[in-house]
């Protein structure tokens, strides 16, 4: 029987050619030196593991970039990055990407055969839980719902799936746009390809075309290498356009094209690339008034709105609040190993009675810090009101000024909370989403001691 299928991405032919002798006896190895071979791989043959040069020459794209690019394909497989000592800057981002590991060049044989056999011992225990979770999510759906008003929307969703009908999901921020996108591709003809996002409104106008459409080396000051762009990242699959309606003029008018032809050029290319996409875009915005105000393109929210599903706010949807506190406090105490069993009555009736102006993510972020106090087996209202935001009363004698600066911190430590994680922690994407000049939101964000890493998402 053959062995684990192994390929190794590296520009130096003769140092692939020594690394496959060597672990030809263990592996069915094969070998590409450049990114337009790699990824032309995959298309035909997915391995079950990947050795990655970091630094795969100039003119080449990076390391990084097919990094990317595998870790935007389902079930990736895991990759370890090769890298000399200049690069290890490039290895820890990588590793922050979604790398497995890394190895220095030249490979320590005794070494690299350990971590590959860990790569391969993690990646099967992560296929035995994405099958069980297969599992349970054909009988019960992925999707937590509770109230009548989200099941109704989850039949428009599963009806609209099995089609190519680009669809345009609008919504209050934080109320889960992006878990409708992803439920639209899991029911898709496109499922088993890329579900790849961006967000419109948090990448600088300047460099938003080459994240979208890529760029050839050349085509700017500082473009050194060929950049895959996002619509050439979700070939196959699903691109979803997040805060569709905070997207520039410029790259709008590009997207009327790409959306009625779905081909576009790379930055600084002449030739066209061909994608079969899938096409959901998402917004907060009301389109309807962004076109009136010239903010938005009449001809492009007509190309977006073939078919609309509207989610509606927390606050209208009470029978999911329930439903989805549970699956937070789950998962919440499974991260940060707490043995906690649900919510206490008084709990219960507090998390249902409020607005939740933050939405979906508000109540994450509450139920997550409720986790971190409980020390018990019951969440109390001693855990998750800390914040006030389901009581806020006064202690008795408290002075007016005193009362207005606690609440006041607390708004500003939920509302910067809210803006980072939404940001994964980049401090000028969540300055730049509260409407703040980044070195006012960084004081502030400093006074309160928050930590933007700890916001980060893996």
């Amino acid at each position: 029987m053959p062995g684990p299928r192994l390929f190794i991405i590296d520009d130096e032919p003769d140092y692939c050619s020594d690394l496959a002798l060597l672990l030809s006896s263990r592996f069915e190895v094969s070998m590409a030196h450049d990114g337009g071979g790699a990824l032309e791989h995959f298309q035909k043959n997915m391995p079950d593991i990947i050795l990655l040069d970091v630094n795969l020459g100039e003119g080449n794209m990076s390391g990084l970039e097919i990094l990317e690019h595998i870790r935007a394909m389902g079930s990736a497989p895991p990759v370890i990055m090769l890298s000399g000592n200049q690069d290890l800057e490039t290895v820890i981002q990588a590793i922050k990407v979604g790398a497995f590991h890394y190895v220095s060049k030249p490979a320590d044989f005794p070494q690299l055969m350990n971590l590959i056999e860990k790569a391969l011992s993690s990646r099967a225990n992560s296929l035995a839980i994405k099958a069980h979770r297969d599992d349970v999510e054909r009988l019960t759906g992925s999707f937590i719902a509770g109230d009548e008003s989200t099941l109704r929307m989850l039949e428009q969703i599963d009806n609209v799936a099995r089609t190519d009908a680009t669809v345009l999901i609008t919504g209050e921020s934080g109320s889960g746009k992006e878990m409708v996108a992803r439920r639209l591709h899991d029911h898709s003809l496109v499922q088993d390809g890329p579900f790849v996002g961006i967000n419109c409104g948090a990448v600088p106008a300047d460099i938003i075309e080459s994240e979208m459409f890529g760029h050839v080396r050349g085509a700017f000051t500082g473009a050194d290498r060929l950049r895959m762009g996002k619509f050439e990242m979700a070939n196959g699959g699903t691109l979803f356009l997040d805060e569709i309606g905070d997207s520039p003029l410029p790259l709008q008018i590009k997207l009327l094209r790409v959306l009625g032809e779905r081909t576009f050029m790379r930055l600084g290319e002449n030739e066209s690339i061909t994608v079969n996409t899938r096409i959901a875009a998402a917004t907060s915005k009301d389109l309807e008034q962004a076109i009136i105000t010239g903010e938005f393109r009449s001809e492009l929210y007509y190309r977006l709105n073939i078919y609309r599903i509207h989610l509606l706010p927390l606050r209208e949807r009470v029978g999911d609040i329930l439903p989805l506190a549970e699956a937070f406090l789950k998962e919440a105490a499974s991260r940060f190993r707490k043995e906690i069993q649900g919510f206490s009555p008084p709990v219960l009736q507090q998390l249902q009675r409020h607005s939740w102006p933050g939405n979906v993510r508000q109540l994450r972020n509450e139920i997550e810090r409720a986790v971190l106090m409980c020390s018990g087996p019951l969440i109390s209202l001693g855990d998750i009101f800390q914040s006030g935001i389901g009581n806020h009363s006064v202690a008795d004698h408290e002075l007016y000024e005193d009362a207005k600066n606690r609440f006041t911190r607390q708004w500003q430590l939920d509302y910067f909370r809210d803006r980072l994680n939404e940001a994964s922690g980049n401090v000028s994407e969540a300055a730049k989403l509260s409407g703040m000049p980044r070195p006012s939101f960084q004081r502030i964000m400093k006074s309160l001691e928050l930590d933007p890493d700890d916001f980060k998402k893996s």
